[in-house]
């Protein structure tokens, strides 16, 4: 498994985080007919509020890796462009957006959670699945939070498609380092982060 997860990740890795800069297509859709999507917007290097905005490093291997051994539709951010471009403008071009979205991100904020789950400003118990999926990652000993004042979702994917659609079809999930490095901690990527995940992906098949 770690092999095949840092094989995926020099792809998103190249010219430092820039990923591959040949395509035309920003996005990488990979469509598996699911009615989840899992996104990871900022797999590589991305321009947002005039700047440059660093990769949430792995997310973009991790997120391949649970979307092909799970068969779960996949969005993911394969290019690096000196200008905006946005995840949730790729959804709507392509009328995604009855899906539902699980956005993939990493935190380094030294807070007290490993994981954290932003609903943006709709209610909690409106949300799908959201309930089961804090119960999961609880199940491996990690400690949750839904709408850290840090990790919201309001400027993300999240944000932009509950003023656009009014749905709660968007959950951002933000995950500390110690569950992405692959390099570093991967007995945590491989017992804890990937079957988590998958769970996860499970819970939108019932």
């Amino acid at each position: 498994m770690i092999e095949e997860l840092k094989k995926y990740n020099e792809f998103y890795y190249q010219n430092c985080s820039h990923g591959d800069e040949v395509p035309s297509c920003i996005f990488k859709f990979e469509d598996r007919n699911t009615k989840l999507i899992l996104t990871a917007p900022h797999s590589t290097r991305s321009f947002i509020n005039k700047q440059e905005r660093f990769a949430d490093l792995y997310t973009g291997a991790i997120t391949e890796y649970v979307g092909k051994n799970t068969n779960t539709s996949t969005i993911i951010r394969q290019k690096y462009t000196p200008y905006k471009a946005l995840i949730s403008d790729f959804i709507g071009n392509n009328n995604l957006q009855e899906h539902y979205f699980l956005d993939i991100h990493g935190f380094e904020k030294d807070i007290a959670y490993d994981v954290c789950l932003g609903i943006g400003e709709m209610d909690k118990d409106s949300y799908p699945y959201l309930q089961e999926i804090v119960q999961t990652i609880q199940s491996f000993d990690l400690r949750v939070a839904i709408n850290h004042e840090n990790y919201m979702g309001l400027r993300g994917l999240t944000g932009r498609y509950q003023r656009t659609y009014n749905k709660p079809n968007v959950i951002q999930m933000e995950m500390r380092r110690h569950l992405r490095d692959l390099y570093n901690n991967p007995e945590n990527v491989q017992k804890i982060t990937i079957p988590m995940l998958m769970k996860i992906t499970d819970l939108y098949r019932l």
